[in-house]
């Protein structure tokens, strides 16, 4: 007997795998307005484009699927009021899955592109969850940015992009970094007992003071304020003289705080 995996796994759709995800046909016809079969379209993509599509399992359990592939063989989406398609990018057609399953398929998508040399990709997305659609909340809360709207049979539509150089290297390197970061052993000595929490004060505008035995005294701004843009924000981040490697230890203790809270939202 077959042992049942417990862990989701996510493998590439293949034309054989079209009877058993459901709902994977209605998308199919939607997108190509009947022209091909699903297991018909996954066949030619296969031949002509590659990999066109994942689905997430728990044993026979599909949890969620997503199937994109290049606009000319998704025609449906030059109707939409939203475009004209970049030339350059693949186009995500729709993705299912509760929020976890998705994010995990997205990542899996743009790790996929990425890796075949293309540089974007984009969604004719629903504003209000219409059937065969990707939902533009979902994109856009992973990342991806509104590059126009427009209106189609009296609902709402965005054109959603992602750009695969930022979102894949950063996505990759958030989800793991705290697998990948060793804490170096301090080799200096503790503070005094009390000191962070006798030493500290918060001033009106959010920062903290910390006093602590052995270092001046110096404010510390907020996460949301030391980083903007890739770049740190000197002002009031720093003690006055502080030296560089002062500067690069507290930004990279930043940059860990930040992506701590990224990878624990994508997982």
């Amino acid at each position: 007997m077959k042992p049942v995996r417990f862990a989701p796994v996510v493998a590439e759709i293949s034309a054989g795998d079209t009877d058993d995800i459901p709902g994977l046909k209605a998308v199919i016809s939607h997108w190509t307005e009947g022209e091909r079969s699903a297991n018909a379209w996954f066949e030619k993509l296969s031949e002509v484009w590659g990999t066109a599509g994942f689905v997430m399992r728990r044993g026979d359990s599909v949890l969620g699927f997503l199937v994109y592939g290049p606009p000319e063989y998704l025609p449906h989406a030059g109707r939409y009021p939203v475009g004209p398609l970049s030339e350059d990018a693949a186009l995500l057609a729709y993705v299912e899955g509760d929020a976890r399953t998705r994010k995990r398929l997205l990542i899996r998508m743009l790790k996929d592109l990425r890796g075949r040399g293309v540089v974007r990709v984009e969604a004719v997305a629903s504003d209000v969850g219409s059937p065969n659609h990707a939902s533009t909340a979902a994109l856009l809360e992973s990342g991806w940015k509104a590059a126009r709207r427009g209106w189609y049979r009296g609902r709402p539509y965005t054109l959603a992009r992602a750009d695969l150089g930022s979102l894949v290297e950063v996505g990759e390197v958030a989800r793991g970094i705290l697998g990948r970061v060793r804490l170096p052993g301090l080799k200096t000595p503790a503070p005094a007992p009390g000191a962070f929490s006798a030493g500290g004060t918060r001033d009106q505008g959010g920062r903290i003071t910390v006093l602590t035995a052995d270092a001046p005294r110096r404010v510390v701004a907020r996460n949301s304020k030391m980083v903007r843009g890739g770049s740190t924000e000197e002002s009031g981040a720093f003690p006055t003289g502080a030296s560089k490697n002062e500067r690069s230890t507290s930004t990279s203790t930043v940059f860990v705080s930040s992506a701590f809270s990224f990878a624990t939202s994508a997982r």
